[in-house]
């Protein structure tokens, strides 16, 4: 909070971040109900929850043309103009008679803008590195995954009530998501002299590096065997994502099968356990001087992955919902110490040059292990049964677990520590 209210160049980024988060948390959630209205609706609503997956997907390539830019500051202006732009046209198309076709571009509208906004975000890690000093890196990716979290979370729950009331114009609502991104576009104008200014900075330290995608990518690879931590972390988020991003589907199929866990009813269940998560992960992100501040990033993974393992054990006793609460709380809560400190790690051991690539890397491959994750578990629950789902995911955890006390205890984190 006292590098928001004293730095301005980074108080500039996370209200960008916060507007386009704002952006995606709201037309994210309205998509999914337009193409529930649709005639081939299964269909389209299928598209529409798999279509969110795809900009992580390719976050390595924007990673790589994020480093490619020459000017961070004019192509952040230009990549939040294009979604402005994309939104407006959106709101133009919607208005036409639904049909596949016009789905499908609708659906392309809105993955080129998220891509766009993936891109966006690589190129503000560079001025991010520059414009904090490295002591307070931890601390201030914290406030940002909280404030991000919060939005989204928020505004999810806004989208889906607005566009009831608006009578479900979505070309309205179209509008209101393009002038969002237009507000973050006009803010980094507002700022640019001090953005450009931190910029010309990293630029005389780090020129951008020629080459193909292929060679960047070879390059991040080279870097990545050199970095034994880094690698370590890369591969634990994609097992650690293999198994938590199962975890929503399953509360949603296990509080069917037993109505024992229910909080009054069905829907007020699946909200409390899954808002769980979430606010867990913003007083985490936001509470960063308490006794886990001082503990190692594979610790931390130690613990989140002690509450997902007493989550799962709730979910196969299936007595009390209460205990699974405090779990999920708890994993929450560590989630939002877990993620921050991997962001601060990333900034202060990736060289400038390849900030963009290494990070996307980073998010391509954990995103991998959460469609294998959503396959295999609830392939089980509905094949065979849900609580072979859940102990097949405490199993899972408890191995990571063990794997990370015996195979990373010599393994050295870097300092977060100014130079």
């Amino acid at each position: 909070m006292h590098e928001y209210i004293n730095n301005r160049g980074y108080r500039t980024l996370i209200n960008v971040a916060v507007l386009s988060g704002i952006g995606d948390g709201l037309y994210n959630i309205v998509f999914v109900i337009y193409a529930s209205t649709l005639p081939f609706k299964t269909l389209a609503v299928s598209l529409a929850s798999m279509a969110t997956l795809i900009p992580s997907l390719l976050s390595m390539v924007t990673g790589y043309f994020a480093d490619q830019a020459r000017s961070k500051t004019k192509s952040m202006i230009f990549a939040r103009l294009i979604q402005f732009g994309l939104f407006l046209g959106l709101a133009v198309a919607i208005k036409l008679p639904a049909s596949l076709p016009l789905f499908l571009l609708l659906l392309m509208i809105n993955i080129v803008s998220d891509t766009c906004g993936s891109f966006g975000n690589g190129l503000a890690l560079p001025l991010l590195r520059r414009l904090l000093p490295t002591s307070e890196l931890n601390g201030a990716m914290g406030f940002m995954t909280a404030a991000t979290t919060t939005v989204q979370v928020i505004f999810q729950g806004i989208g889906a009530s607005l566009i009831v009331l608006l009578n479900h114009n979505y070309a309205l609502f179209g509008v209101i998501n393009a002038l969002t991104f237009l507000s973050a576009a006009l803010l980094i104008i507002q700022r640019q002299s001090t953005l450009l200014q931190v910029e010309s900075v990293a630029k005389h330290a780090h020129a951008p590096e020629d080459g193909s995608i292929f060679h960047s990518l070879k390059q991040t690879l080279s870097f990545l065997r050199t970095n034994r931590f880094l690698l370590t972390v890369i591969i634990l988020t994609f097992f650690i994502n293999l198994f938590g991003a199962s975890i929503s589907g399953l509360i949603n199929v296990t509080l069917l099968a037993y109505k024992g866990l229910w909080l009054g009813n069905y829907g007020n269940s699946v909200a409390v356990m899954n808002i769980s998560i979430s606010a867990g992960m913003i007083v985490g992100s936001l509470w960063t001087n308490d006794w886990f501040k001082k503990i190692r990033l594979m610790m931390l993974f130690v613990w989140c992955l002690s509450f997902s393992i007493l989550a799962g054990l709730g979910f196969i006793w299936h007595q009390t919902p209460w205990l699974i609460i405090v779990a999920l709380l708890g994993m929450g809560y560590l989630l939002g110490k877990v993620n921050p400190r991997i962001s601060a790690i990333v900034l202060h051991s990736v060289p400038e040059h390849r900030l963009a690539a290494v990070n996307g890397l980073l998010t391509m491959v954990s995103m991998l292990g959460a469609p294998i994750g959503q396959v295999v578990f609830l392939g089980v629950a509905n094949v065979v049964d849900v609580s072979w789902s859940w102990l097949g995911f405490t199993i899972g955890c408890g191995l990571i677990v063990l794997f990370i006390i015996f195979g990373t205890s010599q393994m050295k984190e870097p300092a977060l520590i100014d130079d």
